[in-house]
């Protein structure tokens, strides 16, 4: 790679592109900065690498606690479902809609402008210790040089609850400052297509996939098309869970 392509490139993702600095190197430094932070904090900290569906799980003492049986494991996925099954429902629901939002916003941002947002939200977890309240984070820590997000990490962490506080949303580490819900109102517009948003809107109704077909003038391999296309832009696995999102969001208001 010459000189001007090496600027080139930097200038339109906004990082440093060097092909000395592999990202087996990049991987291996982000392992190290989990690992201390779990060692630290005694926390559980998960980077996950989205290129590759793989995350790495490190934690320290609250591991135990959790139910996670070794300090470091290894999943084959992007998510952390050894801990999700930890959350209760209602609270999974919240911080999955919360991470949609993220992952939105993030795309939305310049890959220089990435690492000054997080999200921060409390959870609990139900162990055989009794139900624990746990800050959960979200960090969006590198890109590919083409802007695709590689790397996040989330942090789970022993929290002291105080009542009344309601911690959820997405902020500005910068600044300090939270993301206003007319924001929200965008990104969640910007999930589905208006077209995936009409089908969506029938499916809460309870349509069939051909009254759905009949009332928007389409066929029904169309809406199978646009119901696959919904699961995966709202990352569930059923419909009945895209309709739940829906109605926490503004995505069909």
């Amino acid at each position: 790679m010459d000189k001007q392509e090496k600027e080139l490139r930097e200038q339109l993702t906004g990082q440093a592109f060097d092909t000395r600095y592999a990202p087996s190197d990049v991987l291996e430094q982000r392992k190290q900065q989990a690992r201390q932070y779990a060692g630290m904090e005694n926390a559980i900290a998960v980077l996950s690498d989205f290129h590759n569906e793989v995350s790495f799980i490190f934690s320290g003492d609250f591991g135990q606690v959790a139910g996670l049986s070794t300090p470091e494991m290894i999943v084959d996925s992007a998510f952390e479902e050894a801990i999700f099954s930890l959350i209760p429902q209602e609270e999974l629901l919240d911080r999955h809609m919360l991470e949609l939002r993220f992952f939105q916003h993030q795309k939305m941002q310049h890959v220089s402008q990435r690492r000054h947002y997080n999200t921060v939200n409390l959870i609990h977890f139900l162990t055989t210790s009794g139900r624990i309240p746990v800050l959960h984070r979200t960090y969006y820590l590198d890109s590919y040089p083409d802007g695709s997000i590689w790397l996040s990490l989330c942090l789970y962490t022993p929290f002291v609850e105080l009542q009344g506080t309601a911690l959820c949303g997405i902020v500005n580490n910068q600044t300090g400052e939270t993301i206003l819900d007319e924001t929200y109102e965008q990104i969640d517009r910007q999930l589905l297509s208006p077209r995936e948003t009409d089908v969506l809107r029938l499916l809460a109704k309870g349509k069939s996939s051909k009254q759905i077909a009949d009332a928007l003038c389409i066929s029904v391999n169309t809406v199978y098309r646009h119901r696959q296309n919904i699961l995966s832009a709202l990352q569930v696995c059923n419909t009945a869970a895209a309709v739940e999102l829906a109605m926490r969001s503004h995505i069909l208001s």
